[in-house]
């Protein structure tokens, strides 16, 4: 016959295997600390406060390394020291990360055995025992000696409320539950929990991040990319790098139609190709929109001038540069088939102060016009992209300026994990939720003569909603008369 689940404490495993006494002695204190809840509070905390740092401050691979110099000046080095412009990469990080995940799964084999048992044991009362439970209802039905009649009757009774029901007929016990899935709720949240700690290790250990700026028509490799880096530094990283190429067909930028100048999406075409020029996969990116191949998603990021522009001068298509210097303002300075030189100062809205819409101004200079008189400008055009001038009776069209587009790529293996791990913690949470029901039923001989009929005895337990639990025990209470005494009326006793 089965009883209640007792209280005795789960021990680690390691008590079971045959160790040395006083290394059992020495053991026991250090599992007992390492399980304990106090350790667990202190290394959430210490994750939490981390993961903020890493939210707050800016983290190398996402923010060029220049910008983070700039921004922390000589505190850059020291705060590089700690890891604090690489948080979820830096191995105090992954350290808490792993000793949570091992305080978490040896606790757990205290805290959840229970539970655990509880919701898949079947455990049932006997008459003696549930004689003196305080909250114990008693039912006095003429039953006749038919007991496995009573319990069937019984056992509809608890089906009809959407009870499971074990029966041991042996005995005359009968016991009844509802939401005892419930109790795995704790289970399945620290399941999630362990599944989220490990897909973190595991990225950081085999994961990679990269930033690439790159114009229309060009192509490059994951590790030739500017800002490239993995998350733990070598030897200590053991992933894989691909070795096919990212090639960029176009890159088009989407205006609002009352605001023109403000951008309202981007757009990059990208290729995949290998080694022998075998195109892989190809596709249109967006902001949230990212490429997924091999493992690897690469992002619409940024846009920025790629320092070339297009124009026509006479009609003919040039592609002007910017390769020289003025007044620490970069230039674009070249010579035109009639030995005249062309100027282009390029102005850009969100980079230049004071600057409302992007633009360019033109100079066209003959030899030795540069040396004005001081306080003397020469001639100028001022042209918005796509709009046309005569300077000096050269016709230009300003087209437009050629824009680069920002690839963030990343390898991060462990981000469907963290997805299934959220996904498990929160149905754990929300199982948590419901009450867990159980009821206990027992049919002992009245005064020891079974002719003289059965004294049914009820013990009802819920951990929450207790109001509803009474109602719906007051209902299951009249069925269980009105089916028991309409074969064998009898009365009911308190």
């Amino acid at each position: 016959m089965s009883s209640p689940l007792s209280s005795t404490s789960f021990l680690w495993p390691v008590a079971n295997l045959k160790l040395p006494e006083r290394l059992m002695v020495v053991l026991q204190p250090v599992l007992g600390t390492f399980r304990s809840v106090q350790l667990a509070v202190v290394l959430l905390a210490l994750l939490a406060a981390a993961t903020i740092a890493g939210v707050v401050l800016p983290q190398e691979g996402n923010v060029d390394v220049a910008q983070i110099q700039k921004q922390f000046g000589p505190n850059y080095a020291f705060m590089k020291q700690l890891g604090m412009f690489g948080v979820f990469s830096s191995f105090w990080f992954i350290t808490l990360e792993v000793l949570f995940f091992f305080n978490l799964l040896i606790g757990s084999f205290k805290w959840l055995k229970p539970a655990w048992l509880a919701a898949t044991q079947v455990a049932y009362v006997p008459a003696a025992v549930m004689a003196l439970k305080p909250a114990a209802h008693s039912l006095r039905v003429k039953a006749g000696a038919d007991v496995q009649a009573a319990l069937a009757q019984a056992q509809a009774v608890f089906k009809r409320h959407g009870y499971h029901v074990h029966v041991n007929t042996a005995d005359g016990q009968l016991y009844a539950t509802k939401g005892q899935w419930s109790r795995l709720g704790p289970c399945a949240a620290h399941l999630g929990i362990l599944i989220c700690l490990l897909a973190g290790v595991y990225g950081s250990f085999t994961g990679f991040k990269a930033i690439h700026m790159v114009a229309p028509g060009g192509q490059f490799q994951i590790p030739s990319s500017a800002m490239f880096a993995t998350n733990t530094p070598q030897p200590w990283w053991f992933g894989q790098i691909p070795t096919w190429t990212i090639a960029v067909r176009d890159f088009r930028m989407e205006h609002y139609e009352n605001h023109p100048d403000v951008v309202k999406n981007y757009y990059s075409g990208l290729d995949i190709v290998d080694g022998q020029g075998h195109l892989l996969k190809r596709q249109t990116i967006s902001v949230n929109h990212p490429l997924s191949y091999d493992h690897i998603s690469i992002y619409q990021a940024s846009f920025a001038p790629s320092g070339r522009f297009k124009v026509t001068v006479d009609g003919q298509p040039r592609l002007l540069e910017l390769n020289q210097a003025f007044n620490q303002r970069s230039i674009s300075v070249n010579r035109l088939s009639d030995g005249r030189t062309l100027i282009m100062f390029p102005f850009f809205a969100n980079q230049d102060p004071g600057v409302t819409q992007d633009h360019a101004v033109f100079f066209v200079l003959k030899k030795g016009e540069g040396d004005l008189p001081q306080g003397t400008m020469p001639e100028t055009l001022k042209l918005l992209p796509g709009a046309s001038g005569t300077l000096k009776g050269t016709h230009i069209t300003y087209v437009e300026p050629e824009m680069q587009t920002g690839l963030q790529i990343k390898r991060a293996p462990e981000v469907p994990w963290m997805y299934l791990s959220f996904v498990i913690i929160s149905i754990g949470t929300v199982m948590c939720f419901f009450s867990q029901r159980q009821v206990w039923l027992t049919l002992a001989p009245v005064d020891g003569d079974p002719s003289a009929g059965h004294a049914v005895m009820l013990h009802p337990k819920t951990n929450k909603a207790r109001l509803s639990f009474r109602r719906e025990m007051l209902a299951i209470e009249a069925a269980l008369v009105a089916r028991l005494t309409s074969a064998n009326p009898s009365e009911r006793s308190g």
